[in-house]
Order: C-alpha cells, then sequence, then structure tokens
C-alpha cells in the first residue's frame, strides 16, 4: 500500500494536465480562464478507426513482448477505481503504468450502485487495498441531475436517479457554478458512504482504505488544473484529520496539504 500511495495516489497531481488525444473532442464550452482551449475536429468513423489501429502499433513498438510477461495469465492491480465515463477523465492522470496495476470501473457520475458487482470483484477477488472514487470538474451526470431530466431515455434517467440524495442536500445558495462543483464533492463522499457500507469490515481490519477525490481541471479548489484533490478518506472529510492520516505518512505533508481540499459543507450521510 505505501508503494500504491505514494506512486499512484501522491504524484499524480504534480505538473499532471489533462492530455488531448486524436480521437478526443472537447467543448470550448468547457474552459477556463485564459486561452480556452478550442474544439477539436470531430473525425469520421473511418479517421477514428485509422487513428485506432496507428495508436496501436505505436503502442506495440513501445511495448515489447515482455511487458506482458507478468500478467497474461492474471491480474494484480494496486487499485480499484471508479469514476466518470467522462471522456475527459483517464487514468494517465495517476501518471503511472495502469496495465495491470488499475482495477478500471466507469459510469456516468461515478456511482458505487449502479457497478456494484464490479466494485465487489475488485474488493473480494483481485482483492485490492485500495478503492478511489473519483469526481471531477465540470460532471454532466451532476449537471443534468440538479435540472430537468424528464425528456431523457429512460436509460439516463435510471443511471441519474440514484443521484437525487446526494442533491437533496443543496441549498440552492450560490451560483450554478458553485453549488456544481459542491455537488460533485458531495457525491463523491455520497459514493465513500455507500461503500462503507459494503466494505466497511475491511476497512475496521485495515485491509482496504476508501479514497474519495476530485480530479480538479477548472481549478475550482485552487490548486492548479489537473490536481487530483482529496476530499474523503474512510467517510472522514475533515481537512486537518485526511493530512494526518497515516494513509499518507509516506508523502511530505506540504505535498499531502497539495492534494488536500474541500468545497462542501460536511453531512450526516
Amino acid at each position: 500500500m505505501k508503494k500504491l500511495i505514494k506512486n499512484g495516489i501522491c504524484a499524480l497531481g504534480f505538473s499532471v494536465f489533462l492530455a488531448m488525444t486524436p480521437i478526443t473532442s472537447q467543448a470550448s464550452g468547457h474552459g477556463h480562464g485564459h486561452g480556452a482551449a478550442e474544439a477539436v475536429k470531430s473525425l469520421t468513423p473511418a479517421e477514428t478507426m485509422k487513428t485506432i489501429i496507428e495508436g496501436n502499433d505505436k503502442f506495440k513498438a513501445e511495448h515489447d513482448s515482455h511487458h506482458f510477461d507478468s500478467f497474461q495469465n492474471g491480474q494484480t492491480p494496486n487499485i480499484t477505481f471508479i469514476t466518470c465515463s467522462d471522456s475527459r477523465v483517464h487514468t494517465h492522470l495517476f501518471g503511472m503504468e495502469p496495465d495491470n496495476h488499475e482495477f478500471v470501473i466507469r459510469n456516468v457520475g461515478n456511482q458505487i450502485g449502479n457497478s456494484e458487482g464490479s466494485v465487489d470483484y475488485g474488493i473480494h477477488h483481485l482483492p485490492t487495498k485500495v478503492l478511489v472514487v473519483l469526481g471531477h470538474s465540470s460532471c454532466g451526470a451532476i449537471k443534468a441531475a440538479m435540472g430537468d431530466y424528464s425528456k431523457e431515455t429512460p436509460g439516463i434517467k435510471k443511471e441519474l436517479e440514484p443521484l437525487k440524495p446526494v442533491l437533496a442536500h443543496d441549498d440552492g445558495q450560490g451560483s450554478f457554478k458553485e453549488r456544481w462543483a459542491e455537488n460533485v464533492e458531495r457525491n463523491v463522499d455520497y459514493q465513500v458512504n455507500y461503500s462503507l457500507k459494503l466494505y466497511g469490515d475491511q476497512v475496521k481490519s485495515g485491509d482496504l482504505a476508501i479514497v474519495g477525490a476530485v480530479y480538479d481541471f477548472n481549478n475550482n479548489y485552487g490548486k492548479g488544473r489537473g490536481t487530483l484533490v482529496v476530499t474523503n478518506v474512510n467517510g472522514e472529510t475533515d481537512i486537518e484529520k485526511i493530512i494526518d492520516d497515516p494513509l499518507f505518512k509516506d508523502i511530505p505533508t506540504g505535498d499531502v496539504v497539495n492534494h488536500v481540499g474541500s468545497l462542501a459543507p460536511a453531512v450526516n450521510w
């Protein structure tokens, strides 16, 4: 676990910037600050497949056959990682090779309940020692759940309905942008609390740590765009207590401070 925390959580916030790949499109409306990114050209299906095939050839050229030796017959990841399906959020933000290190689960709104079986597999069968619940800036699922989604498809509505308990704590005070950012964090806290009901025994025994965090590419927390901001550890949301948590004992205090923050008032879930 020490190695994971040092290499997987601390390192991911240092000088990490959201990379754009040829097949990713970014709407200019999500840009913040000076020089917001222009929209990336939308590729045709044929152009997309060309990019994928060429990209895979490049990947193979950079990873010889021995790269796969240690995991070709089984996986031994260090982290179960549940995050949003949003295309702006990817595992390169951790700054480590994802192959055989990260068991990744994705759905809209990074919800445990919507992928409970997959999370169970990561915790009970692999088993990983750290579960990270990762929200992110400008989460579309949270924005949609804050508004009227009655005309959405049945599938989308089914995915958004479980967010109602999160938004029940939104008092409507402040700008929409502020409320949106707070609700992203509230959702992370809610998902951590949900996880504790499922895996609390493993946390109590020290076999599992549950970390809630926000990937902040809007700089809502004032720590720089691209920073992973830890907001919750095993249900604890007090910043000072998180900083002093033994989980971070091998990381310089200043570095921990740069990766811990909070925008939303504490909620008794």
